[in-house]
């Protein structure tokens, strides 16, 4: 039978082909596409080729995805956050390892991915389904690279759209509700949260050092997320600066958390998850008042929707909620904040009465 074979180049990496009784056979030979390289594997191709061969014949230990997904999480920890790589950790042992708990890596089939894909699809939101793909691909595609599969099956499986969910934010009654009936710290975290825009863990990462009453604005130099403290360089928008609405400013000044940090615990310490604030503080306080729960971060919602409902340029909201996608020069944030811009803030909540005059509407409502 009539044997044949090459070599060729991809991405800079020498491989060898081919065909012995009429089997097709291609390996990487492991080298850069150097011209000493090519000059070799233009004369050795062929002996290349029978010995890589032969190395695959020889039986080796199976490799489970199990296993390589979760070492390739854990060599690429660096790239992120504590808090980010103990959520890889947790969705790839509940929700990736345990479908491919049976199988070898190198026997995974984009049919395969495409049945995990559709489970996981029965029962999560599109947005988590996205996640724990791009944490399947990245052990695949590391995989592929050093030459342990021979190509990434996920990149032929279809891909499906992001449904981004409606988020409902507060309507007007139910804040002036939520905040005359709100008391104590909870009370001015709620006044802070539905007049800044700021993210709960930014509220929650707030000290009073980060307050210019003169200035009347809030830094955002941190957030706590997940129980991790992050500072300014590592967090969405670093360098933002919020408006501090007028009415809370002597309200602020008086305020004494007995911390460093604006908002503390019954320990003395800042909250490290806001699922406790929502639980103890938040959720009761709805159902006492009879307001319907949206989530904490919906009163971000609220700030948005009031500031373009009351006429504030797209742009400008977009800068003061962070919306980075949405502005082009990221030194925006430092600079853009104007006496207009932070007059028109002010005329929205004003406007509502939120200092004092609101405790009637909302005994009213």
């Amino acid at each position: 039978m009539k044997n044949s074979g090459g070599y060729k180049v991809r991405n800079g990496k020498i491989y060898v082909f081919g065909t012995i009784d009429k089997v097709r056979y291609r390996f990487s030979v492991g080298k850069e596409a150097t011209k000493e390289n090519l000059t070799w594997i233009a004369r050795n191709y062929w002996s290349v080729l029978l010995n890589l061969i032969d190395e695959k014949k020889t039986p080796k230990q199976s490799l489970k995805l199990s296993d390589f997904l979760l070492e390739a999480i854990e060599l690429s920890a660096h790239k992120r956050s504590k808090s980010t790589q103990s959520d890889y950790i947790s969705k790839a042992k509940r929700l990736i390892i345990p479908y491919f708990k049976a199988y070898e890596l190198g026997n995974i089939k984009p049919f395969d991915i495409e049945q995990w894909q559709s489970e996981i699809l029965k029962h999560y939101s599109t947005a988590t389904a996205k996640r724990l793909k791009n944490i399947l691909n990245m052990a695949l595609n590391k995989a592929y690279l050093n030459d342990i599969i021979p190509k990434n099956p996920l990149t032929l499986v279809d891909s499906f759209k992001i449904k981004h969910e409606k988020k409902e934010p507060y309507t007007i009654d139910e804040m002036l509700k939520i905040l005359h009936f709100s008391t104590g710290w909870f009370r001015l975290f709620l006044h802070l949260a539905f007049t800044t825009g700021l993210r709960t863990g930014e509220l929650m990462g707030l000290k009073k050092s980060d307050i210019d009453f003169e200035k009347r604005v809030i830094y955002v130099n941190r957030s706590i997320t997940k129980g991790e403290i992050k500072e300014s360089s590592e967090i969405k928008n670093h360098n933002r600066i919020v408006v501090l609405a007028d009415y809370l400013v002597d309200e602020l000044k008086a305020y004494d958390s007995g911390s460093e940090w604006l908002f503390v615990s019954r320990l003395n310490k800042p909250f490290f998850e806001s699922k406790a604030i929502t639980k103890h503080y938040f959720k009761p306080l709805l159902e006492r008042i009879g307001v319907k729960y949206k989530t904490l971060y919906a009163t971000r919602h609220t700030f948005i929707s009031l500031l373009r409902n009351a006429g504030v340029s797209k742009e400008f909201v977009a800068e003061l909620a962070g919306h980075s996608e949405a502005i082009s020069d990221k030194h925006y944030y430092k600079s853009a904040l104007t006496e207009q811009k932070t007059k028109a803030i002010n005329n929205v909540f004003y406007g509502l009465n939120l200092g004092v005059k609101a405790q009637v509407k909302a005994q009213q409502a």
